[in-house]
């Protein structure tokens, strides 16, 4: 009996082992299988795939027609929603149907028409918002400097008067190198105004009254540029020769106020004004002609003389004036402002003519030109003084 316990148990400890084996093969050929079935391979998709193409059903040939004319009609629904935005926003569209070509025709007119609208209207909002040309370098206070020319200004309309009518077929110079006076005297529509500034020396003495004063500078600019055209084989003679002449006058010193020599002197010159509040402004012109019938002495001088005063505000304050005199408006103009531009806010009142102040009184200058031109024309004063000749000598 021991013998045969013992084999048995010799038996069954013997199985155990070789049964282990094969029992954890079988177990990882189940977890391989396990996680092949949870990843499938690419083989396994695609012909995962092809089974269910195999399984979808196929659409039929009305099927395929159906679903193509439901695309078609959600098409031709945009189009015509598309038209009908269209017809809103473009004018004419109406009652024209949905012709495409129509349609496309009058939307790009208008497309067309709109772009032109905004380029005029950009064309002329951008004056307004950035100066269109560079500005001009502030004027130096040194004469010699060499600032280059302003630009010309536009030209008004003309006026249609005989005497201007008739300069507009001639020579008009303008013997002043201010561009204001040249402005001004754009105003009467002469065309073809030539500035030649006279390189007479302004020398006469200050002690001469400021009427005086002025009325011999003018006169003395208007001569010499006369005497320097009259000659002129290339151009011809002139038709007209005017000249002007502005000074600003302390009343209460009399003392001529010119051009400020300095910045320091520009300050002093503004402030004096503003302590004494009064001062006036003269402006003389000189308009020569040569005489039709050329007799002695050749030609017609005429002047004129205009006097505005002016009151500066009190209550300008020294900022103000140094703030002023730094923008150099007023550093090439006699008394060291001007009125047409930021030296308005100087000054409170003025008696008299605005474009004298300026540098030409335009009203005065129309009149003295009337006059030359008048008086010029003496072919039928000459007849008549001839005539008048020849009975006192019978």
């Amino acid at each position: 009996m021991p013998s045969a316990q013992t084999s048995a148990s010799l038996a069954s400890s013997s199985s155990e082992p070789s049964c282990s084996p094969v029992s954890g093969t079988n177990q990882n050929i189940d977890d391989r299988h396990d996680r092949s079935s949870s990843t499938p391979t690419a083989s396994a998709q695609q012909a995962g795939a092809s089974a269910q193409d195999k399984d979808k059903p196929r659409l039929t040939e009305q099927e395929k027609k159906n679903n193509h004319i439901a695309s078609e009609q959600k098409r031709r629904a945009a189009i015509r929603e598309g038209f009908d935005r269209l017809t809103e926003l473009v004018p004419g569209l109406e009652g024209q149907g949905r012709s495409e070509s129509i349609v496309l025709k009058k939307t790009v007119d208008f497309i067309q028409m709109k772009l032109q609208e905004r380029n005029e209207l950009i064309s002329e909002i951008e004056p307004l918002l950035s100066p269109s040309e560079p500005i001009d370098p502030p004027p130096a206070y040194d004469a010699n400097s060499t600032n280059p020319p302003p630009r010309s200004l536009p030209r008004p309309p003309p006026l249609a008067l005989p005497v201007l009518n008739d300069l507009r077929q001639k020579r008009v110079i303008l013997a002043s190198a201010s561009p204001r006076r040249r402005q001004i005297m754009s105003f009467l529509g002469l065309p073809n105004i030539e500035v030649i500034p006279s390189n007479a020396a302004e020398d006469f003495p200050k002690t001469m009254e400021p009427f005086e004063y002025v009325l011999a500078t003018a006169t003395k600019k208007a001569q010499t540029v006369y005497e320097q055209e009259i000659m002129n084989e290339a151009k011809g003679e002139p038709g007209l020769i005017l000249a002007a002449d502005t000074v600003v006058v302390d009343t209460l010193s009399g003392t001529i106020l010119e051009k400020p020599r300095s910045e320091v002197h520009h300050l002093a010159m503004l402030k004096s004004l503003r302590d004494n509040r009064d001062h006036k402004v003269f402006t003389a012109m000189a308009a020569m002609a040569p005489l039709a019938s050329a007799r002695q002495p050749g030609y017609v001088l005429e002047t004129a003389l205009e006097e505005t005063k002016v009151r500066f505000d009190g209550e300008v304050t020294d900022e103000l004036i140094l703030a002023y005199v730094r923008t150099r408006e007023g550093a090439d103009k006699a008394g060291g402002y001007g009125l047409q531009g930021l030296g308005s806010i100087l000054v409170e009142s003025i008696e008299g003519s605005w474009d004298n102040v300026v540098g030409l009184p335009l009203k005065s200058a129309l009149k003295l030109i009337e006059t030359v031109v008048s008086k010029a024309d003496d072919d039928d004063r000459l007849s008549d003084t001839l005539l008048d000749e020849e009975e006192e000598e019978e």
